[in-house]
């Protein structure tokens, strides 16, 4: 059984204007699939916190973040959306009465709930809450968010500007700084924006134009309906090696987790050099740090792993990111053109249609004192799991490879097209990139797998 009580909010800033590239680079997904992207999580709350704790952070997080209280409007001459901001409003919280229940249990249907039905874009706010209570108490925060509004890293910020509520009266102790939604379709029209796109997509050209185009060898022999599907691997081995890894090269951990997807994936498809897109938070500069909104947006980058060690592997996959770093803020809609162009020069579009994405938060440790032995690194990997977590027929990448951190491991999670790649060699994918990262953890001469 579930109650609502509704919530005004009120916060500073309000009008319409043009989305944002990061807005308009989730629309041109849901566009395509007619299905709506959502992100959020399930906290487990204080025993004796009431349900007004929950209204309180609701009532925040909407007055304190233009993203939160934005929706779409489609009255643009050319039909496509525009944001727009509200300053104030009322929005639902639900009451879930566990009612005998596992409220674990309820707290994940409940999202599952929320994830699976589509947002109204234009006439529902992007955020869905509900707590649920036993006996009255409540034991769980359910909070699922539109991708449109929030990004990996915004939903980081979100997360890091909550600890700074006052937690009696629920108002803000410091002062909100970060650029909001607004403000940044405004900055994506200055002529430094429009020159930092102009030459993030003369590098997208380029990378077209020498990039060889993907190559699955043979045929999928295990073609399934739903079509595409998502494994998840969790893996304490890939945690420990990954740890004794960027300690040894003195860098931070995800260029290892690039060299060793990438190595995987040429042994596993058969692709050298490997072309794949990288997704970057954007939040590079000091004024967008805490900004809740979405950002991210994917750059092209190519690993060439012929004949090369592990850790030579690394950095050159380090190289790659540094490069995809530069060039990830531009005009969607320019990148689209550009690539059609591109694709009609050449005579055919080429395939970048493989991803990367470490959703790890940037605030990680990265600096590791203690290190596993080999022998703790090789028994570990009696711990890996995996399970098959998702299919839909919502069209989808080739290969998309999201990264996030479990308790003491990692969470590879590969959504791939059975039509082009079989189940089967979607896991091998993920079990070939833990064994690289173990096998160049317990052997610095280790090779990226790939021959000259």
């Amino acid at each position: 059984m579930a109650d609502k009580i509704l919530v005004d909010f009120h916060g500073p800033g309000s009008g319409v204007d043009e989305l944002t590239w990061g807005q308009r680079t989730v629309w041109r997904v849901v566009a395509k699939t007619g299905r709506s992207e959502t992100m959020g999580g399930i906290v487990e709350l204080a025993p004796g916190t009431g349900v007004e704790h929950s209204a309180r952070v609701l009532r925040y997080v909407m007055g304190r973040h233009q993203s939160l209280r934005t929706r779409l409007r489609f009255d643009a001459a050319d039909g496509g959306p525009r944001q727009q901001v509200f300053d104030s409003g009322q929005i639902a919280l639900a009451v879930v009465d566990a009612a005998g229940a596992d409220p674990a249990e309820v707290a994940a249907r409940v999202k599952r709930e929320y994830e699976e039905l589509d947002f109204d874009h234009e006439h529902e706010w992007p955020v869905r809450m509900a707590v649920v209570v036993v006996d009255g108490a409540a034991t769980h925060s359910v909070a699922v968010y539109n991708h449109l509004s929030i990004d990996a890293h915004g939903l980081e910020a979100l997360i890091a500007d909550l600890s700074t509520m006052d937690p009696e009266t629920g108002g803000p102790t410091v002062p909100l700084d970060a650029v909001q939604p607004l403000a940044q379709a405004e900055q994506q029209r200055s002529p430094g924006a429009l020159r930092n796109s102009a030459a993030a997509l003369r590098y997208w050209e380029r990378v077209l134009r020498t990039v060889s185009p993907l190559r699955i060898e043979g045929e999928s022999d295990d073609v399934r309906d739903p079509r595409w599907g998502e494994v998840s691997l969790i893996s304490r081995a890939a945690y420990l090696a990954m740890k004794v890894i960027a300690t040894r090269l003195g860098t931070d951990t995800s260029p290892v987790l690039l060299a060793a997807f990438a190595g995987a994936l040429a042994r596993t498809i058969g692709n050298n050099p490997v072309a794949l897109q990288m997704a970057v938070n954007n939040r590079f500069r000091q004024s967008v740090m805490g900004s809740v909104c979405t950002m991210a947006q994917t750059c092209p980058l190519m690993v060439d792993l012929a004949g090369a060690s592990f850790d030579e592997a690394v950095g050159r996959a380090r190289q790659a990111t540094m490069v995809t770093y530069k060039y990830a803020y531009y005009d969607p809609e320019q990148r689209a053109a550009m690539i059609d162009a591109v694709s009609a020069d050449l005579g055919g579009r080429v395939e970048m249609d493989t991803y990367f994405n470490d959703r790890r938060p940037p605030g990680r440790q990265e600096r590791f004192t203690e290190l596993p032995t080999a022998e703790e690194i090789l028994a570990a990997r009696a711990d890996t799991t995996h399970e098959w977590t998702k299919w839909t027929n919502d069209d989808q990448a080739l290969l998309y490879l999201d990264i996030d951190e479990a308790p003491g491991a990692l969470r590879f999670g590969l959504q791939g097209d059975t039509h082009r790649t079989a189940p089967a060699r979607l896991l091998d994918v993920l079990t070939e990139t833990e064994s690289l990262l173990v096998a160049a953890a317990l052997d610095p001469a280790a090779g990226s797998g790939v021959p000259s």
